[in-house]
């Protein structure tokens, strides 16, 4: 089974038990006795998945689940992708899991392909004893009896009706009509999705043998997807040495690994004895006979020495015959000038005949490793496409030495300068290229490209489009990359690879490992989501053309993708291995923060921090410039408790563990926000480690860039700070937010020390009237040549005597609690005449602290402070992220 059972006993007994085979004895290790409340774990590899096993379960009294003292459970083993936990009571869950198995290992045996060859009818139909040798010849039962009594299992468990009727199963020519109605059923009578959780969750009739309940909840164990090839089988025609066409029935038969694969052919769909095979292990090459969509041939080349050179396969249909080349190719130990050319972005501007005419002209070439294909600065007139192995792309540095840039892999190209040149002189080769391996390649001579260019004369458009001047434009329409240099996109250019995708071929699978960043030259793509919890499929976006996506594979490589790609229309896509863009960041001096500013402003925007609120989505645009984009392993500390916190931090992608004392408090996920507390409290150690439960990304703001982002919005700092500090806010959170400044003049009236304030936001509207006289002034100055106007000098001196007689002088009507050192100084600078914007900005500053010290600690205690924290409304931190202290970090 490949994964470990635990079993909980939660009865009130203690209970034994055992587990047999199919031959009635006892696996080694599955002889048990448990307490109650007792747990144990079974290593699972001595249980074959598909085979058929028997638990028995006894008790000293009569079970919870049974009226009996002893459960006998039947049944074939599950395969399981993660620990399987059962308890006692609930043992039955395990026919549920051999459902699934059941369902996947046999249904898609109803999905025969090309049916059609046989009739209308026919294709509406499957007969059961196909199904049976399906089985056997997939090794999913080892004989007829053991087919037949897996499928019984589906019809008693009320699965067949849904897809194929009410009728019992045997070994024979009973027909079974596929109902075109259900949605697991195309219209030519092929199941399209394979859900087993679907089936197994649909209402069953009193047919069913009722060991499973119908409103318990399927939860999926095994993987879903099916393997691809178990399914391509079908009708074709093989031609005989002596030239004539035997009609033969075709399967693929996997052994686990592709070397032990074959391809083999039977006289009728119900023979499980081969008329012949051809082994996988020793295919050279697959290819269409001809793309002219009236030929049908599929020629299967053989590796040199083996007994049959080629064989040759026709189709009933051009579209057929295409499956099996596809189907077959990942077999093939080399591709064929035709699999080069079709797997390059050259098949976007081609026909068929240009494809022929182009793969004729290929001459196959080799390199040896370390040997160099081209120089920088050569003026070569060959066009190279690599067929296998791998290219070093080398650029030269500043030092001017040959430095690694990037990696070329099949289907990659070289020298595409010869079709963009436009009739003049052929362009230096920009880069020099190194075989990394032994290299297989084709290469195109300067004669068959002139011959080839003149008789299609019309692709020469096309291609100048597809090779220079399109790239170039989709490149200016991502936004992270408008900003680059002509130099710096050059160099991205030349790490781009292409890749062309017909309707519907998958570009990655949800949960596959991601490396590569894609940009759309032309087509369109649907991004799907598959959430197996609920078993739904979401539509996340469509993209089209300069779209792009998995720009998060440059920051974290080797992640999961969160979602599947899939071509609607033949389209053409640009992609960026992350390794090629960590190299590209070092050449062109660029941080990745400068390049990934737009997706912080969105994360900023999708996030919707709450103390961010009163926040325009225009004014992240700068927020954005202050942070930085950070990324971490599993399991690495971000920060430990204790340490000084001086940042704030947005999980962009993957998940943050908090914990204190060395104990989980919470998870931070994707979305979420921590650190908050470092950005508005100074000197705060942080109260918990944090740390990554696997690869993420963070976007982090420093104190200072938090600081600088507020300098001209005061306000908006202010209320920020008092919905993060709470208490623990600082006077200017409190004078400058509208509210507060008003609630803390009214507790300093009653404190009859109202004064402070009063100074404070006179001498605060002097200030910000005289910088912009001043500002006026210089402007004047800089633009004429003209010296400042007296009367703005007059006025300022008039308001700052008016000032000075109001709150600095001695026993002046408002005299504020400011030092005499600093009232001198402002007495001294205004009856010299010397008045200034900057006067008292000095004094701002000290009556400030003396009211922070003197006053502040007996506000926060007042009504005045609580009616200030309810209208503020602070924010609540969600429940899972709080931890001991009180505020979460």
């Amino acid at each position: 089974m490949g994964q470990a059972i635990t079993i909980t006993n939660d009865m009130g007994n203690a209970i034994s038990g055992v587990l047999l085979d199919s031959q009635g004895s006892i696996l080694e290790g599955f002889d048990f006795n448990m307490q109650t409340g007792e747990r144990k774990t079974f290593d699972t590899k001595a249980i074959t998945p598909g085979r058929m096993y028997k638990v028995i379960v006894e008790t000293s009294q009569t079970m919870k689940f049974a009226e009996s003292s002893e459960k006998t459970i039947e049944f074939y083993a599950p395969r399981l992708k993660k620990t399987l936990h059962l308890k006692t009571t609930k043992l039955d869950v395990i026919t549920q899991l051999e459902m699934e198995t059941l369902i996947n290992d046999i249904l898609p045996g109803l999905r025969i392909a090309d049916r059609q060859y046989l009739g209308k009818t026919y294709n509406k139909v499957f007969i059961a004893n196909e199904l049976v040798a399906h089985l056997i010849l997939h090794k999913i039962a080892i004989d007829t009896d053991e087919a037949v009594a897996k499928c019984q299992k589906l019809v008693k468990e009320d699965i067949f009706r849904h897809v194929a009727g009410e009728k019992e199963f045997g070994n024979r020519y009973l027909f079974y009509w596929l109902k075109e109605n259900h949605n697991l059923i195309e219209s030519k009578g092929r199941i399209k999705n394979l859900d087993s959780s679907e089936l197994l969750n649909s209402p069953r009739s009193a047919l069913s043998t009722g060991s499973m309940s119908p409103s318990m909840r399927f939860k999926r164990f095994s993987q879903p997807r099916l393997l691809t090839n178990r399914g391509m089988e079908g009708w074709l025609e093989k031609k005989s040495k002596l030239g004539y066409w035997q009609k033969r029935y075709f399967r693929v038969l996997e052994d686990g690994k592709d070397q032990n694969s074959t391809l083999a052919y039977f006289e009728s769909t119900t023979s499980i004895n081969q008329k012949g095979a051809i082994p996988c292990s020793h295919i050279r090459t697959v290819e269409m006979e001809s793309l002219n969509r009236a030929n049908t041939n599929i020629v299967i080349n053989m590796v040199a020495g083996y007994s049959g050179k080629s064989y040759v396969i026709r189709a009933p249909s051009f579209e057929v015959a295409q499956r099996w080349v596809d189907a077959l190719k990942r077999f093939a130990k080399e591709l064929s000038p035709i699999d080069v050319v079709t797997g390059s972005a050259l098949v976007f501007v081609f026909t068929d005949e240009m494809v022929e005419d182009f793969s004729r002209m290929l001459k196959p070439k080799f390199l040896n490793k370390g040997k160099w294909l081209c120089k920088r600065g050569d003026r070569s007139d060959d066009f190279y496409l690599l067929r296998s192995g791998t290219l070093g792309v080398y650029i030269r540095g500043r030092n001017g030495k040959e430095n690694f840039y990037c990696h070329q892999s099949p289907i990659s190209f070289i020298g595409e300068q010869i079709f963009t040149s436009q009739g003049g002189p052929i362009p230096a080769q920009p880069t020099s290229v190194k075989a990394e391996t032994d290299c297989h390649y084709f290469s195109l001579s300067k004669r068959k490209r002139e011959a080839f260019v003149k008789k299609f004369a019309q692709v020469k458009g096309p291609l100048h489009v597809l090779l220079q001047s399109g790239i170039n434009k989709r490149l200016e329409q991502v936004p992270f990359l408008r900003g680059l240099s002509s130099s710096d996109l050059v160099k991205f250019k030349i790490g781009l690879h292409y890749h062309a995708l017909e309707p519907g071929e998958v570009l990655f699978h949800q949960g596959d490992r991601g490396s590569k960043f894609f940009i759309v030259y032309a087509g369109e793509l649907n991004i799907v989501q598959t959430d197996q919890k609920r078993n739904k499929e979401t539509l996340l976006k469509k993209v089209g053309k300069a779209d792009y996506f998995g720009e998060i594979a440059l920051m974290l490589s080797g992640i999961p993708r969160t979602a599947s790609v899939i071509a609607t229309k033949k389209s053409l896509l640009l992609s960026l291995h992350e390794t090629t863009f960590k190299n590209f960041m070092k050449f062109a001096h660029l941080d990745i923060s400068e390049i990934m500013r737009e997706r912080i402003v969105n994360t900023f925007w999708k996030c919707k921090i709450p103390f961010f609120n009163t926040i325009q989505k225009e004014a992240f645009i700068d927020l954005a410039k202050e942070c930085s984009i950070e990324t971490f392993k599993k399991d690495e500390v971000i920060f430990n408790e204790g340490d000084p916190g001086d940042k704030f931090y947005i999980v962009s992608y993957g998940e943050v563990k908090v914990t204190v004392d060395n104990k989980e408090m919470a998870r931070v996920e994707t979305g979420k926000f921590f650190g908050e507390i470092a950005l508005v409290v100074d000197d705060t150690p942080r109260t918990a480690t944090c740390s990554t439960t696997r690869p993420t990304i963070l976007m982090s703001i420093p104190k200072a860039g938090f600081r600088k982002f507020f300098e001209e919005r005061p306000e908006a700092l202010a209320d920020v700070e008092l919905k993060i500090a709470g208490k623990k806010c600082q006077i200017r959170s409190i004078i400058y937010h509208p509210k507060g400044n008003a609630l803390f003049t009214k507790y300093l009236k009653s404190q009859y020390a109202e004064e402070s304030m009063e100074y404070w936001h006179q001498v605060r509207e002097y200030r910000k009237w005289a910088t912009q006289i001043e500002m006026e002034n210089l402007l004047k100055f800089t633009k004429n040549n003209t010296h400042f106007d007296p009367k703005g000098k007059e006025e300022m001196l008039k308001r700052a005597k008016v000032l000075v007689k109001k709150f600095i002088e001695v026993g002046s009507e408002r005299q504020v609690n400011i030092s005499n050192e600093m009232a001198k100084k402002i007495l001294n600078e205004v009856e010299a005449g010397n008045a200034t914007a900057a006067t008292f900005v000095e004094s701002e500053d000290e009556v400030v602290t003396l009211m922070s010290r003197d006053k502040l600690g007996s506000f926060k205690q007042s009504e005045e402070f609580k009616e200030l924290m309810e209208i503020v409304g602070g924010y609540v931190l969600e429940e899972e992220i709080m931890v001991k202290g009180g505020k979460k970090r």
